[in-house]
């Protein structure tokens, strides 16, 4: 039986996923979340107790990755998960999903004071993010929703104009690339940033208008934090950006 704390009421979801253990990658799907953690069904075997690594595409838009503890296991069936190590951003995004479904939680999280958002905007102001579209209008909204948001936007047309800005500058708290740009995409960047010991510690995400969810798999396993598939919304792209952030910071 599948049990989680009396704290965390469980609600049920149908959210694709793919699930990495010790045994190897698994298309599986969550059918129920809390606060405190899932149930994915799946017939791959993991053991109790295994620390394992799952990339779920959730309604608001986003695939996202996250970790867990196997604390339930049922063969063939489908495991009971614990969450591992979120960032702050991660939870609320978690919280949103359980209050969209009908769920609710055990303290509902206040909108911040209008100081606290002023501070919040100060404390971004020498903050450096790096955007790369090939599409001009796509790389302009990410660069005005950026600013908005009060960082400093770094913006380059391709892929090739990036690897030339990180050849002399690492002091980003967010990279954020499009999938298929010229002469060298994103995935390679992102590959390229998690090989190189001084921008290791850059977050990244990838944006796309691919439908393939082979190649939105990829951006994970290349080392991107969150996927975001095109067209995207406003507060969508905003999210993103404080994802990658509370990364940065974690």
């Amino acid at each position: 039986m599948w049990e989680v704390p009396r704290k965390h009421q469980r609600v049920p979801v149908l959210f694709e996923v793919v699930l990495e253990a010790t045994s190897g990658k698994h298309d599986a799907r969550m059918s129920d979340i809390s606060m405190g953690g899932c149930y994915i069904d799946t017939i791959g075997h993991v053991s109790t107790g295994e620390a394992v690594v799952f990339k779920v595409n959730l309604p608001t838009g986003h695939w996202v990755q996250l970790r867990g503890e196997v604390v339930h296991h049922l063969p063939n069936v489908g495991v009971g998960l614990r969450f591992a190590h979120l960032s702050e951003e991660e939870e609320i995004l978690i919280e949103q999903v359980v209050l969209a479904q009908g769920g609710e939680v055990t303290a509902r999280r206040s909108e911040p004071r209008e100081a606290d958002e002023k501070s919040r905007k100060r404390n971004t102001a020498a903050r450096r993010v790096l955007v790369a579209d090939d599409d001009p209008m796509i790389r302009h909204l990410v660069t005005v929703i950026a600013q908005k948001e009060g960082y400093v936007v770094v913006a380059a047309r391709d892929g090739q104009e990036v690897y030339n800005i990180l050849q002399t500058d690492n002091d980003f708290v967010a990279a954020i690339f499009d999938m298929m740009m010229p002469h060298i995409d994103g995935l390679d960047l992102v590959r390229y940033v998690r090989t190189e010991q001084r921008l290791m510690s850059i977050p990244v995400g990838i944006v796309t208008a691919e439908q393939n969810p082979k190649l939105w798999r990829d951006s994970f396993d290349a080392g991107a934090g969150i996927f975001l598939p095109k067209p995207f919304t406003t507060e969508q792209l905003k999210f993103m950006l404080r994802v990658l952030v509370s990364e940065a910071e974690a």
